[in-house]
């Protein structure tokens, strides 16, 4: 019998949990027992990852996590920043996610991920978005305003008023001018239930553009001449979008009716959109290139999935 080991696993609120596993568990198995000590019973479109670094990396079903922490442990520390990790979190982001929720603990864990990918500045946001949506998470953290307790310095004393605001909007305003609109903010949400708070903070945050969107590193555009010479690469359920490093403004967007065909190598990634008789091709150096190949096929996967189920029930119709 495999000797036990102890894996960490952290998510979107920087929280870590330990699991047992041998050197043979699968990372399908980790992945299921995850999903079991949670109680989470939508838990079809979350996903284990690597996390090396600045970019992650999400799990081959059959990969083993023992293997990759031993990886780990041989690596030199002096060329990563920071400890690869092992992060639990969804991966995939559909349309219609009503039956997620309906499950609290998916909801939950759909919630951190928006505000972590909020105060991280993963999405454009504006500062009203911003103070609306840190009004929002006070109420889900601390509950209802209180006049005695939530006043200056409630939240800049101890710095926990970085944990509410996007990370690049964070200079725009001296730490006590944040604090005294979140908390004005905060004080229209009385009486509002923690749960409720959450669904509103996910309601604004879906209408944002990027929301649901893996977004990749920047990578440099190789011969392509009607691109900038670096862009983020962006894959959805709707298909490949290319934005603008700066501000990721969108550059392109690509959808998977258009995409004739994809490949990727350990450094790059190109994709063929058009049709057979007037097709481009864009190419892009970077070293995640078969995670984003992945991440397409996934969602290929699953739309012609669902495109097979809707023919199979207007079959039955």
């Amino acid at each position: 019998m495999s000797k036990p080991l102890v894996a960490r696993v952290g998510f979107s609120d920087s929280s870590v949990k330990a699991f047992a596993l041998t050197s043979t568990t699968t990372a399908e198995e980790f992945r299921a027992s995850i999903i079991k000590r949670l109680d989470l019973t939508a838990g079809d479109t979350f996903a284990l990852f690597e996390k090396r670094d600045d970019y992650e990396r999400c799990l081959d079903p059959q990969e083993k996590p023992a293997d990759l922490m031993k990886e780990w442990e041989a690596a030199d520390k002096t060329k990563t920043k920071t400890a690869p990790c092992f992060l639990f979190k969804k991966k995939v982001f559909l349309k219609d996610d009503e039956r997620e929720m309906q499950d609290p603990v998916a909801k939950d864990l759909v919630y951190i991920q928006a505000v972590h990918d909020v105060v991280t500045s993963v999405y454009n946001v504006t500062q009203e978005e911003a103070l609306k949506l840190a009004g929002l998470q006070v109420q889900v953290v601390y509950g209802d305003h209180n006049q005695t307790t939530h006043i200056p310095g409630f939240l800049t004393n101890n710095k926990d008023i970085q944990n509410f605001v996007p990370s690049e909007l964070f200079p725009q305003r001296k730490p006590a001018a944040w604090e005294e609109a979140i908390l004005k903010e905060h004080a229209k949400h009385r009486g509002v239930h923690p749960d409720e708070a959450r669904s509103l903070y996910l309601n604004i945050c879906r209408a944002f553009p990027l929301y649901g969107m893996t977004l990749f590193p920047p990578c440099k555009s190789m011969n392509n001449k009607n691109l900038p010479s670096r862009v983020i690469i962006g894959v959805n359920f709707e298909g490949i979008h290319l934005l603008k490093v700066r501000n990721k403004e969108p550059i392109s967007d690509h959808l998977y009716t258009e995409v004739c065909s994809w490949a990727s190598s350990s450094s790059s990634f190109g994709f063929e959109f058009g049709n057979q008789s007037d097709s481009v091709k864009y190419q892009f150096e970077t070293r995640v290139g078969t995670i984003i190949a992945a991440t397409v096929q996934t969602y290929i996967d699953i739309l012609v999935q669902m495109l097979k189920n809707g023919e199979d029930s207007n079959d039955d119709a």
